[in-house]
């Protein structure tokens, strides 16, 4: 077990970071979306048109229940996530707009019956996406924080891959907010799968496989694998939110999505305040995306 004896304040500025950091890498690459590295002209910043997507959307649904229910509720959730999809609810559009094909058939199979049926058998990266607000809510206790960033992969995604990235996420995350160096946050921790050992392919990134890799090697697609491996790696090789951010989408493929995972760990280790001003005042829904953390940091589990 995790000694959790030593409670630490957390940053707002880091707790902003985290959940400002998600949509502005989710906007940043709405428009290199789908494409392939190297296909279209390099983004250097925000650009005019940009908002952000399903990655966004969904991270305020899950804030959004956690605030209203004050616990973790895997039904509440997809409740909300139902009411994105059908109602466009919390989202940038008039619609449920951008929802990938996992997330999508797990919430109609929930519209249909009523009780969470998430998918097994696909191992798409739209858990790790929208994951910061929980383990943010549990950073108090790293090891509840693990726990149940792993439980919210299962609204919709129920593969022990999506369930293990969430985990090994969601601890950097939790590292990151509660002011842990570069190193420390990277560096495998054996002590903290010890009890319940990760998948073999996230144990193999959580021991650092996208640290000698060339860019040429990474790909940040729909893959889960491989859309974490594309953001440790952004996150590793740059040292500065932009930097990073610019890393992730110019990737190509799926570029909101790893963009939006990046944001989630170097706004949290950056801080709101070093996230570009520029980005942040073109950020889509500024104001509504800043309450739902100030409230979700005001109602956090201590």
């Amino acid at each position: 077990m995790i000694d959790d004896s030593e409670k630490n304040i957390i940053s707002l500025d880091k707790w902003m970071g985290s959940i400002i950091g998600l949509a502005i890498g989710d906007q940043l690459g709405s428009l290199t979306e789908g494409k392939t590295r190297g296909s279209f002209e390099k983004v250097r910043g925000m650009d005019p048109g940009t908002f952000w997507t399903d990655d966004t959307s969904q991270a305020l649904c899950l804030a959004d229940s956690l605030i209203s229910t004050k616990k973790f509720d895997l039904t509440d959730q997809l409740k909300r996530y139902s009411k994105w999809l059908f109602e466009g609810y919390l989202s940038a559009k008039d619609w449920g707009y951008g929802c990938g094909p996992t997330a999508r058939l797990a919430i109609n199979n929930f519209k249909k019956n009523g009780t969470p049926s998430p998918v097994k058998n696909q191992a798409t990266n739209g858990a790790l996406m929208r994951l910061c607000p929980v383990p943010l809510y549990y950073s108090n206790n790293l090891e509840e924080a693990i726990d149940k960033s792993g439980e919210s992969a299962k609204s919709t995604h129920d593969n022990p891959i999506c369930v293990d990235a969430c985990r090994l996420y969601g601890s950097m995350i939790v590292k990151a907010v509660q002011k842990k160096d570069k190193d420390f946050i990277l560096e495998y921790d054996h002590k903290l799968w010890t009890d319940k050992p990760l998948e073999k392919s996230i144990h193999i990134v959580a021991q650092g496989s996208f640290k000698e890799k060339k860019l040429s090697e990474i790909k940040g697609t729909l893959n889960i694998l491989e859309s974490l491996e594309a953001s440790l790696w952004a996150f590793n090789h740059s040292s500065s939110f932009a930097e990073g951010a610019l890393m992730a989408v110019n990737m190509g493929d799926d570029a909101d999505t790893t963009a939006a995972i990046f944001g989630q760990l170097a706004g949290a280790f950056y801080g709101y305040e070093a996230i570009p001003i520029d980005w942040r005042s073109k950020l889509l829904e500024k104001e509504l995306i800043e309450f739902i953390a100030n409230k979700l940091y005001e109602f956090r589990k201590n």
